[in-house]
């Protein structure tokens, strides 16, 4: 699915990742964990082509997507949801979701799946996006990503801010959209318990490269809490 070889990036002058190499199979729910600032965020960007990448590649499905523009890479399939969520706030909820076709040329209509997977949605149609709790704003958000039937959705720290209950109905939705649907997830999160309860694959990050990477079933929380930590 994505392929991440060698890679360096930058911002501004600074190199926030060396040398990372980095397998996101298809069809699986890959988490990315690591403490502040050792280049989770950074990744995510230089995948949707939102930060510098002199060397090394990043690929989907086998081709090299590393130097293509952002709305070349979303247009391939690749739904992101950033931190901070970036709602419309004056937008209503609707509007919000068709802004999702955008990728596919404004065209088709929204899945009737995604209104089963957040009940949320039909019920506030037609209230503005800045109404919304955090949490709330935050399924918005990865509804709007899945509107045009991305192969894969990345999610960049989508439990922080938000209240218990919507978090676990975030974990529920993320697996139903990969069982249902097929979706290949990458997700960036430091909420350990989210990423052992929601992942097929789990990798800790330290400084910019990928410290251990296992699978969620005989993932070890203390050995992984211990590398976050040490």
């Amino acid at each position: 699915m994505i392929k991440i070889k060698n890679l360096y990036t930058y911002y501004d002058e600074s190199m926030i990742i060396e040398n990372l190499s980095l397998d996101i199979p298809a069809g699986e729910i890959v988490s990315l964990i690591g403490r502040n600032g050792v280049g989770k965020s950074t990744t995510l960007k230089s995948i949707m082509g939102l930060a510098k990448t002199p060397r090394g590649s990043i690929s989907l499905d086998s081709t090299d997507i590393t130097n293509l523009p952002t709305y070349s890479r979303a247009k391939m399939g690749i739904g992101y949801v950033p931190q901070g969520r970036d709602i419309f706030p004056q937008m209503t909820v609707e509007e919000n979701l068709e802004l999702g076709l955008q990728p596919i040329g404004g065209r088709g209509k929204i899945p009737e799946y995604l209104y089963d997977l957040f009940p949320i949605l039909p019920q506030f149609a037609k209230r503005k996006g800045g109404d919304l709790s955090g949490g709330q704003q935050q399924q918005l958000a990865i509804a709007r990503a899945l509107v045009a039937e991305p192969k894969i959705l990345i999610l960049d720290e989508p439990t922080e801010g938000i209240q218990p209950s919507i978090i676990e109905d975030i974990g529920v939705a993320i697996k139903k959209v990969n069982e249902w649907k097929g979706i290949t997830i990458l997700l960036v999160e430091q909420y350990l318990d989210f990423v052992l309860k929601n992942s097929t694959i789990i990798n800790v990050m330290e400084r910019g490269e990928v410290i251990l990477t296992v699978t969620a079933d005989v993932a070890d929380g203390k050995q992984i809490q211990k590398l976050m930590t040490h």
